[in-house]
């Protein structure tokens, strides 16, 4: 049995996004957007639960519907699911994306 490993979330350091722990059956991405700021429009790869670890991120799904989401909450997205995730607030947002399975295991990376 393996000792506990600690992994650095690299909240203030490292690239704007990137992933920050994987395994075979899941990825965790870290992401930090400006305000204003938003990802390029895309599907998801996996099923998704957005996290946000400060600041306010927007969802908008393809319908035009939007969901805000703050600290202390999360959002699940379904495999496939149009978006386009942006930061509604004044402050920076880093948000964790937990990716189950992989995307790999999806038959798409990213």
């Amino acid at each position: 049995m393996e000792a506990p490993k600690k992994i650095d979330l690299m909240l203030s350091s490292g690239p704007e996004r990137g992933p920050v722990y994987e395994t075979d059956p899941m990825q965790i991405m870290r992401i930090r957007l400006q305000p204003g700021e938003a990802l390029p429009y895309h599907k998801a790869n996996s099923n998704v639960l957005l996290v946000p670890l400060n600041g306010t991120l927007k969802f908008e799904e393809e319908s035009g519907a939007e969901h805000i989401v703050h600290h202390g909450e999360a959002l699940q997205v379904e495999f496939q699911t149009p978006m386009l995730v942006s930061n509604a607030g004044e402050d920076l947002l880093t948000f964790l994306v937990l990716k189950t399975p992989h995307p790999k295991v999806m038959g798409s990376e990213g």
